[in-house]
Order: C-alpha cells, then structure tokens, then sequence
C-alpha cells in the first residue's frame, strides 16, 4: 500500500496542473456552478417549456419561497417563473419582464402574473393580478393597471348547500316516471329505501319559538287549559306568557298569574284532553315572526338563553309530517314520496337525547326541516302532501305499524337535501368536511330540465364594490378569482385590491356574505 502512495501524489500533481490550465483558457467553471435543480409547479412550467434547452433555459439559482403571500421564485438564464398557491406557476422573460420589474414586481401594482405571455393580434400580452401588460415591436412594453370595478357579475345555478336529494331533481326524475325509491337511492347510492317499525309512534320535540321574552297564546273553537306548580288552569280566550326578571315562566290567565321554572298548554280534541272539540292553538311570531297555528300533541315552555323556548311535542309521523312544508303540493306524487320518506328518516336520525342548543329533536325552520304545522297540513291543497305521508307509512287510525326510511349499513342515513344544485349534487366533504358514503356528488340534470321548473335552475346577481370589499375585508377588489370543485362548488375565493393586497373566502363565506342563493357560481 506505502509503495503506491508516491504515484497517487504524483498523478495528483499532474491533475491539478491541468486544472490550473483549464481556468486560465476559461475563466472559470460555469456548468458546475449552474446545476440547480427544478421541482414542483415550477419545475413543471419550466419543462413545459421546453426545460434547459427552451425558451427560458437551465436555471442559474435555486428556488426560494421568500416573496408575500408565500411566494416562490426561480430565475432561469432568460426569465424567471413566480408561485403562488392564488396564480399557480407562471414565467416571465423578454421586455415584458423587464417592466413588470421596474414597476415593482410582485409588490408593485400589478401584483403576480396570472398567465404566460400569450398573441392577441399584433399584440404579446402576459395578464397579471391587477392588470396586463402588451408589447408590440413599434410602442414597446406598456403597462394597464385594472381599475377596480364598481360591480361584479355572479352567475350562478341551485339553491342551498346542494348535499344529498336536490328537490328540483327529484320532480324532474318522477316527472320523467321514478318511483320515489328510484329517486332516493339515486341521490343517496348506495342507501336504500326500506321499511321499519321502530320509532313508528315516537314522540318528537320541536322548537317554535325562541329570543322572546313573552308570547301569546290563544285557542280557537275551544280551550286551553295550563299545567304549571301541580294547578290546571283552563281558559277560554287569549293568554300571555313571560320571562320573569327572576328567571321565572309566569302565565297570565285572566286576571291571574302562575309562576314557575316551566308549564305546560294543552288544548281540547287532541290525546291530551280527548273531547269532540277540535281545538287550534296560536302563537304569536312562531312562524318567522308571524302566528303559527297548532292542532296536535301540546307545548311547553321553558327557559333558554334568558328568555322563552317555546316547545311543540308530538307524534312523528302522524302530528309532525303532515305539517312539514318543504316541497309544494301540486308536485308529482313520487317527488312528494320522495320528500316524506326523506323528511321521515331526517327526523328519526334526530330522535333520542335532546339537543342541548335548544332542548329540542327539531327546528321548525331550515336548520332542520320547515315545519309550518296546522297552516300547512289543513291547506286546501295540501290533501297531495298529506297522502304522500300516507302512502309511505302503514297503519290504522291514528297508530303507525310501519314506515319507509333511508338506511345505509343498517342504520338511518343523514337525510339531508337542498332545493337544488349547479347541475351535480355536492359531497358532504366539499361542503363540511367528511367524507359519507351516501352525501357523495350525483349527477342533477333532472333539475334543471323545463319538467322540474326550477326557478334556480340558473342565476345572476352583481354585487357592488362595497359589498364585495365587505365581504373579504378590503378597501377595495380589483378583482376575484375562484377555485370550483368538479360539482361547480367555489371551494375558495381569492380578492386583490388595486394595491395587491389579497384575502381569501370560502364559497360558502361568500355566499353568505352576499347573500347568494348557492356556492356553486362563476365570475363574468
């Protein structure tokens, strides 16, 4: 081993030599130094351009991630190619790159660019977040700067959050001759529709009303009678209930009155208080702010959040569906099926333990399902909607043997349904998060044929420029641009002020800042 060593010495004298040769004739070694690598979403522009040998060339640096909103950069031997998760990959060379960096690059008032350079004519243009800039080979390279607009154009299709049954396709699929069961396990595949006889006779509570401090109640050919502190007190005529400052519910009967931590109202022909006397009850602002009429089961009352929590308790399928008014009657008798059953089994997955929210199963409004009670069961033409809950369940007189639901793996789906969609339903991961077998995107054209009538089918609003820098907390937009799912739903909204401040909304933020009718909308 020692008698080699002299050798290697000697080789290595030699080679240095060279080298020493080599940096005279030239200069320096450049094609080691300019081995950078390319990867991700930049690296794919560079290759799309024809990588070392194209338009841009091989990289004389490495990628950082140092500019505003998280930006990344690469400078390349003719240009450089920006990132940013709102503009994705773009490249820059030539004069164009030239006065996008003497406006200020990314921080200047054109902010990222949002395309590559591109012919319109006789013209190159490369579009940027807050304007363009063109060249010709007689002006040269010059900038346009986009004002902010006064208003914007949203156009849009649905209504809702677009998950599970869309009910403007369930009328366009029976219009079309589906069956009720073909609609459900259409929207809710792989759920099926079946029969059971569990909770055919359960009680369910729903919130009529709450946030008032009194309400009235008053009660039509008959009576009412009060169960407060162990008393019954029956009245003929109007009474009033109240929060007391102490925290108390006190009843006001005639001239009378009844404290307690809650009480209970009854009323005549009902299986509470049997009697041939059919009896309705009113209370005041329980319908949006407008009376809502009551015939079955009975109501308590009790406190929440410093004020009445008005509760109707009754019988799922015989009290509480005929009064659900989702849909309209005049609907095809499949659609109105359709409805029932998935009306029926949103309303058994809620039975059980009370939400603590609102000591309740139900809403009467949308959070749950619109439950309008009397002045929708006893409609002129509401005998469609109350066959509908008929023709799904069996029975005699007031008792239910069994009911049809919509189960998955043998328990109740989550029933959920909107009006309609931009086309394609929704998945429940899009629009909350998780992932459910059965709340995945289905095809919705049957919404949107002339059969279905929907008057969501399609959309415009255009919101102004105050309500759009409101929305994402800018001084002012100069413009939006969106992200969409393969359903259409805008998954995120992304603002850029006329200075290149950005702020980013989800679709459904936006839809509720603007009061849009659906997440599912482009920008014209």
């Amino acid at each position: 081993m020692r008698a080699s060593s002299p050798g290697r010495t000697a080789s290595g004298l030699v080679s240095c030599l060279l080298i020493a040769v080599l940096v005279v004739f030239t200069g320096s070694l450049t094609p080691a130094a300019a081995a950078y690598p390319t990867k991700g979403a930049i690296g794919s522009m560079h290759r799309s351009l024809g990588g070392d040998k194209g338009r841009l060339g091989p990289a004389v640096g490495p990628e950082r991630c140092t500019l505003k909103d998280k930006g990344c950069y690469q400078t390349f031997r003719s240009g450089t190619i920006h990132w940013t998760k709102a503009t994705g990959a773009r490249a820059t060379w030539g004069a164009i790159r030239s006065a996008w960096q003497k406006s200020g690059w990314e921080n200047g008032k054109l902010g990222y660019p949002t395309s590559n350079e591109y012919r319109s004519g006789s013209e190159t243009r490369q579009d940027f977040q807050n304007g363009r800039i063109t060249w010709t080979a007689k002006s040269g390279a010059k900038i346009q700067v986009t004002s902010a607009p006064s208003t914007f154009t949203l156009k849009g299709s649905g209504f809702g959050h677009g998950v599970g049954m869309s009910q403007y396709g369930a009328q366009g699929m029976a219009a079309q001759g589906k069956s009720a069961t073909q609609i459900l396990e259409h929207y809710y595949n792989p759920a099926k529709v079946t029969q059971t006889a569990s909770n055919a006779n359960a009680d369910i509570t729903v919130q009529l009303l709450a946030g008032q401090k009194s309400v009235t109640l008053t009660p039509s050919a008959g009576r009412l009678r009060v169960k407060v502190s162990g008393r019954t007190i029956e009245s003929g005529s109007t009474i009033t209930v109240e929060r007391t400052s102490a925290g108390k519910v006190r009843a006001k009967v005639g001239s009378k009155s009844y404290e307690s931590t809650w009480l209970t109202v009854e009323w005549q022909g009902t299986r509470y208080w049997s009697g041939s006397q059919k009896t309705t009850v009113a209370v005041s602002k329980a319908q949006s702010g407008s009376t809502g009429t009551y015939r079955h089961g009975k109501i308590e009352i009790r406190q929440l959040k410093n004020a009445l929590n008005v509760l109707g308790i009754m019988k799922t399928n015989t009290e509480y569906l005929p009064g659900i008014a989702e849909v309209p009657t005049s609907w095809k008798p499949a659609a109105l099926q359709a409805q029932a059953i998935a009306a029926r089994t949103y309303a058994y997955r809620n039975l059980g333990p009370l939400k603590a929210a609102c000591a309740c199963n139900v809403y009467d409004e949308v959070t749950s399902q619109h439950f309008k009670g009397w002045a929708h069961e006893n409609a002129k033409d509401s005998d469609p909607w109350r066959r509908a809950v008929q023709d799904t369940q069996s029975g005699s007189g007031a008792s239910v043997k069994n009911a049809k639901v919509v189960m998955y793996k043998g328990g109740l789906i989550d029933a959920v349904y909107s009006s309609s969609s931009g086309g394609k339903t929704n998945s429940a991961a899009e629009v909350w998060g998780s992932d459910i077998p059965y709340l995945r995107s289905r095809d919705d054209a049957a919404s949107k044929t002339a059969a279905a009538r929907n008057p969501n089918a399609s959309w415009t609003v255009k919101p102004s420029q105050a309500a759009m820098a409101k929305a994402f907390g800018l001084p002012v937009v100069a413009r939006v641009d969106l992200t969409r799912s393969s359903s259409g739903l805008v998954t995120s909204a992304t603002a850029t002020s006329t200075k290149g401040k950005t702020a980013t909304r989800t679709g459904a933020q936006l839809r509720s800042s603007l009061k849009l009718k659906s997440a599912s909308f482009t920008l014209g």
